[in-house]
């Protein structure tokens, strides 16, 4: 089917990547859910049967892959399986020993295990006392598969994550990456398992894809400034990328990625937070132009304005409307972090009523009840934009919406205008 492509952040989706919460996320309590990087306790039958409001949709437009298969179909090959047994017990300090113990399993039954964590076995006085309850700790943040790996143009780019409870993910997509046979690609970006600078940080909710030559990047609490000095370095051996569009954000939680604050979803359009990109809580955009054999860098007033000087000229579509109230509240659950399945056509949390009202007024997108859709009352066909309502009161309070949850690995080329 082709080699791995994304050349835009709205080009017509041929296969995407996504995680169904499963009971990895029920071992948080109020007491442990910051320290996993939610923020709340979910209530995981009704996360998943809004996941599946996702993946129906996604279905209808795509090629949808599950983690759970892909890792179970890479585990298959018992020299892979023991490279990446291998990588995993490394990064959290684990006993070699605990490979005894897992390369006997099932391919199924280890990629469960993998996911859910792998309980520490108190068989020595030391692991006894100790309060360390996982030798491989639960993945709960794996819903948001977006943030472990990119592909950019025909590389892939594997996240060196801001958190160690997430490095086993991009540690697990490196390996599907370079051994699953529907994934080729052109190689990776960085060849080295641990090519990055130890303040090296970056995820893939902060690198947007805005055209094959132009990418815009948030300098967020996740991605950091030493992490964008090497990517730039890796991007001029490519020859691909030749204009960085450096966001800065606040340092909240609710904007921890670009993509909290800005998701492109037309030729000329973008989901906007309005007060950081354009209003009294802009920090700055710094343009780094590699078009040229030296770089050169300077600071723009903002994100439009600077995607005007290469040609993408985009009108935003605020986030919560006009009403700063709203404008605070939407973006909270996520009102700006809308997927794009092909040009005009998104899809995103229901719950965003003004941001949904917005697009329709401004972008001619329609809102669409997915429930609808999937029941058969709405043919997609009879419409040529729109904008798809899931529902997302759960999911939402986990920090991340509907571009977060998904991992697009190829898209139809789009010609800009």
């Amino acid at each position: 089917m082709g080699k791995l492509s994304i050349k835009s952040e709205i080009g017509k989706l041929k296969k995407v990547i996504v995680h169904e919460p499963g009971t990895e996320i029920e071992i948080m309590t109020p007491q442990t859910s910051q320290n996993l990087l939610y923020d709340d306790i979910l209530d995981l039958e009704t996360a998943i049967n809004e996941h599946r409001e996702l993946t129906g949709i996604l279905k209808l437009h795509s090629q949808v892959y599950e983690i759970n298969d892909l890792l179970e179909q890479t585990l298959a090959d018992q020299n892979q399986r023991k490279e990446l047994l291998l990588s995993l017990i490394s990064e959290v300090q684990a006993s070699e020993h605990l490979l005894d113990k897992l390369m006997p399993m099932s391919a199924k039954d280890l990629a469960t295990s993998l996911i859910l964590g792998v309980e520490q076995q108190k068989d020595t006085l030391t692991k006894f006392l100790s309060e360390r309850k996982y030798a491989l700790p639960p993945l709960p943040n794996f819903v948001y598969t977006r943030d472990s790996a990119i592909i950019i143009n025909n590389y892939v780019l594997t996240g060196s994550m801001a958190n160690l409870i997430r490095s086993a993910e991009a540690t697990i997509m490196r390996y599907i990456f370079t051994h699953h046979k529907d994934f080729l690609s052109d190689g990776f970006y960085f060849n080295e398992v641990n090519g990055f600078h130890h303040n090296s940080k970056f995820e893939g909710g902060d690198i947007l894809v805005l055209r094959e030559d132009v990418l815009a990047i948030g300098l967020s609490e996740r991605t950091t400034s030493y992490a964008i000095d090497q990517l730039v370095e890796k991007f001029k051996t490519k020859d691909q990328v030749k204009h960085i569009f450096v966001v800065v954000l606040p340092k909240e939680r609710a904007m921890i990625h670009l993509d909290m604050i800005f998701t492109m979803v037309d030729k000329h359009y973008a989901v906007t937070h309005e007060p950081v990109l354009l209003g009294d809580m802009n920090l700055g955009v710094i343009h780094i132009d590699l078009s040229e054999k030296l770089s050169k860098i300077k600071n723009v007033p903002d994100i439009f304005t600077g995607l005007k000087t290469v040609g993408i000229d985009l009108e935003p579509v605020f986030c919560g409307g006009k009403d700063r109230l709203r404008q605070d509240r939407e973006q909270w659950m996520c009102g700006a972090n809308f997927f794009t399945m092909a040009p005009g056509k998104v899809i995103g949390y229901g719950r965003n009523t003004k941001t949904f009202e917005e697009l329709e007024k401004v972008a001619n997108m329609p809102r669409l009840e997915a429930s609808d859709i999937l029941s058969g009352k709405i043919n997609l066909k009879d419409y040529d934009r729109y904008a798809v309502a899931i529902q997302g009161a759960e999911l939402s309070r986990g920090g991340g919406g509907a571009r977060c949850m998904t991992m697009p690995v190829q898209r139809e080329d789009v010609t800009f205008d």
